[in-house]
Formats: C-alpha cells, sequence, structure tokens
C-alpha cells in the first residue's frame, strides 16, 4: 500500500506538468490579444508594447512557459493582467469558498443517493423504485445553471425564505454562511444525487443477488442487517469511483452555479479569468482544478482497500 500510495504521488508530478502543458499552449492558440482587450481598440502602441515586456508576453511562447513554469514552483504565480492582484493570493482566499460549496453539495447528494437508491434497489420494479427513478432522470435532465433559477424564483423571490444574492463568508457569521449556501448546494448536489441514485440502485440489485447475501440470509439475519452489513459495503465501490470523478464535475459545476448566485469562489474566478483572457488567472485555476482532480481519484483508490478487503496493491508476484 505504502509503495502504491508513493509511487501514485510520483506520477502526480509529470501529470501536472503535462496538465500545464496543455492549457498554457491551449491559452496562447486562442485568437486575440489580452494587452488589446485591456487597453481597447484605440490604444498607444508604446504603452501596449511596455505592458507586453511587462507581462513577458513579447518573448517566445515557450520561454514563456518555462518562467511561468518556474515561478509555479517557487510560489510567485504571477499577477493579474486585468487587476494586477497577485494570483496566488486570490486562488487562495477563493478556494475555502468553492471547498466549502462543493463539499454540502457532495454530501447532500450522498444522503439523497444513497437511501434512495437502497430503498429502490430492495423493492425494484415497485412504486418507490419507479419513483426514486423517475425523480433522477428528471435532476439529470435538469442543468445546474437552469435549477438555480427556479430555486431563486421559487424560494428567493416568491416565497422569500432563503436568501438569493449577497454572499457572507464564514469569517463574518457562521448561520448566515450556511443559510446563504442551502440554495446554491441544492442546485450543485441534486443533478449528482440523481446520477449517484440510479448507480447506488443498480450496484446493490447486482450485490443482493450474490451467494454470500444469500448465504447471509438463509441464516436468518434481519434484512436490514443484510442489506446494510452485507450488500452495502461492496455495492459503494463502484459508487466511490463515480464519486471521486464527480469532484472534478462539481468544479466544473461550481462555475456556473457561482456566477447564477453570485459567489465569489473558485469556478466564477475562472470564468471571468477565461473571459477577460486572464492568462495568469486561468493557469492558475486550471493547476487548482487539475490538482484537486487528480488527488480525488488517489483518494478513491486508496478507499477501496478499505471497502474492499480483497483489493491490495501490492508489487506483482508477491
Amino acid at each position: 500500500m505504502k509503495e502504491y500510495v508513493a509511487t501514485r504521488l510520483l506520477l502526480l508530478i509529470p501529470t501536472l506538468l503535462g496538465i500545464t502543458l496543455v492549457v498554457f499552449f491551449a491559452m496562447h492558440a486562442i485568437p486575440g490579444d489580452p494587452i488589446i482587450s485591456i487597453l481597447g481598440e484605440d490604444y498607444d502602441k508604446n504603452f501596449a508594447a511596455q505592458l507586453r515586456v511587462e507581462y513577458g508576453l513579447d518573448r517566445p511562447v515557450i520561454v514563456q512557459y518555462g518562467l511561468w513554469l518556474l515561478r509555479l514552483v517557487q510560489g510567485n504565480w504571477g499577477k493579474s493582467i486585468n487587476s494586477h492582484r497577485p494570483v496566488l493570493s486570490d486562488v487562495l482566499y477563493r478556494i475555502p469558498i468553492t471547498a466549502e460549496l462543493i463539499f454540502f453539495a457532495l454530501l447532500l447528494a450522498l444522503l439523497i443517493a444513497v437511501p434512495a437508491g437502497v430503498i429502490a434497489s430492495t423493492r425494484p420494479y415497485a412504486i418507490r423504485d419507479y419513483s426514486s427513478m423517475t425523480i433522477a432522470m428528471i435532476g439529470i435532465s435538469i442543468p445546474e445553471f437552469f435549477f438555480g433559477i427556479l430555486l431563486i424564483l421559487c424560494f428567493g423571490l416568491l416565497l422569500g425564505w432563503l436568501p438569493t444574492g449577497r454572499f457572507v463568508s464564514l469569517a463574518d457569521s457562521v448561520p448566515q454562511n450556511l443559510v446563504h449556501l442551502i440554495l446554491p448546494a441544492v442546485a450543485l448536489g441534486f443533478h449528482r444525487a440523481a446520477i449517484l441514485t440510479r448507480l447506488v440502485r443498480s450496484s446493490m440489485l447486482e450485490v443482493i443477488r450474490q451467494d454470500y447475501v444469500m448465504t447471509a440470509r438463509s441464516k436468518g439475519l434481519a434484512e436490514r442487517l443484510v442489506v446494510l452489513k452485507h450488500a452495502l459495503k461492496n455495492a459503494l465501490i463502484p459508487t466511490v469511483t463515480v464519486v471521486g470523478l464527480q469532484i472534478g464535475f462539481l468544479i466544473g459545476g461550481a462555475i456556473v452555479v457561482e456566477k447564477v448566485f453570485s459567489i465569489p469562489g473558485l469556478g466564477s474566478y475562472g470564468i471571468d479569468a477565461i473571459l477577460a483572457r486572464d492568462y495568469p488567472q486561468v493557469q492558475g485555476f486550471i493547476v487548482v482544478a487539475a490538482s484537486v482532480f487528480v488527488l480525488a481519484n488517489l483518494l478513491v483508490d486508496i478507499l477501496y482497500a478499505f471497502l474492499d478487503p480483497r483489493i491490495r496493491y501490492e508489487k506483482k508476484g508477491t
């Protein structure tokens, strides 16, 4: 196990290096000039040339990439072309906001998906099964931004139960922060809950037909104990895999949800940087998002061994 984790951690280096390479050259391949987007069409050529020198945009692209990568390792992520603020400080400020949103969205998804999937699988093709799958299909079909707008119109404007505009951080007020995150977390987590519900149901239907589950029933164990202790643990293995992948998709979904609910998180930071063609900001956003996605998948691989004792990460031949 230790050797496997160490190997995977070492593989993070070329993986992240490849991601930075693709992102850097893809950004520079997009038509347009960030300097012109800042100064406008009527700009002074001398001042524009001065800005290009200041931000290193006058050098060859491969040289720009090498210098940026060197500064990235040193902790200097550069400054924003538009706001002139340090990219690293902005990213570190926004990471906790997005992490909190993703945490509650994923928690909500699991709290809905696991019970709903288990209940649907224990009585397949019954009313509860059809009801769960119908709601899950609706959840998969509705995009996050549209569902978020519906939540704002219903619970924010029409009923007035929950706030929809101004975001309150944890440092300012914990209760207000949690209240302001209810609608964004529901908008982001409901789609994932629908996906995971279908997956838990299909996994449970496969597991409860296995011989060891039938043996547990034949011993006279209570149905609740058979389902929760013997079947659910093995059924969660594919669910854990998808949860790890969903963390990456949650970052992408957070881009839209944060814009809809005016949350100053990492997602809105990334989309604003892309629209403004702010190279340092986009590169910082992608590095963080890719790192989270890769680390989440590493964590999923490690959890396999705890969920299923038959899974071991050892050398071949041992």
